[in-house]
């Protein structure tokens, strides 16, 4: 008896374990706020934004990443959004015949391809400046004989020989990327100390009206 009984309350709990009605707990994740946006802003050394990592949480609660490759040149005055759009309603497409005039794009062109000057000045009879967004021409028939850049936000240093002594001035610059322009004469030559408003590299360009100074 005591056998039979043992017997019966072994397949008891093997029934019990196999039990079609027994319920699994699951993790549970637990939901913040729906995102809506982000705004980043980058600093003034940033220039090429290679790729975007977007790291999230599955409904299993796995982590995963999404990474999204960009390669396009950033502009880090301005600020970047990451914005929630919802999902467009379908809606009908109407057959409508619209003549839309030609554009004429050689004139669109010239006109986008016109630089206009945010400040013009002469710091002397010999040497005046034109600035634009993001370059600087400098009028002048003096020779540079040495330039550099310095500090964070950069300085240009820029040499001009010449034996003519002034007094020293110092220019402020409005609605480009640069601030400030500091002249000082020493002997055999005259200094340009050019002031920017953040990390930049510069190119100098020569032509028969004197130089370019290109910001990148």
């Amino acid at each position: 008896m005591k056998r039979i009984f043992l017997g019966f309350f072994i397949i008891l709990m093997l029934y019990a374990n196999e039990n079609p009605f027994k319920m699994e707990t699951k993790n549970q994740i637990v939901l913040p706020e729906i995102f809506e946006r982000k705004t980043v802003k980058f600093n003034s050394e940033a220039r090429i934004l290679k790729s975007i990592s977007f790291h999230y949480i599955n409904l299993d609660g796995n982590e995963a990443v999404l990474n999204i490759d960009i390669n396009k040149s950033i502009d880090w005055h301005d600020s970047y959004t990451l914005l929630r759009t919802k999902t467009p309603e379908a809606s009908k497409i109407f057959d409508v015949s619209v003549t839309i005039p030609e554009k004429n794009s050689s004139n669109t062109e010239s006109l986008t391809n016109i630089e206009i000057p945010t400040q013009t000045g002469k710091i002397y009879d010999f040497i005046s400046y034109t600035t634009y967004k993001n370059k600087i021409k400098l009028s002048t028939t003096d020779e540079i004989i040495s330039d550099f850049s310095i500090g964070n936000p950069s300085k240009i240093v820029i040499d001009f020989k010449s034996n003519q002594i002034n007094l020293t001035k110092n220019i402020r610059l409005y609605n480009s990327l640069f601030k400030r322009i500091n002249f000082g004469s020493h002997k055999g030559y005259y200094r340009l100390v050019i002031y920017l408003d953040g990390k930049y590299d510069y190119r100098i360009q020569k032509d028969s009206t004197g130089y370019m100074i290109n910001l990148f």
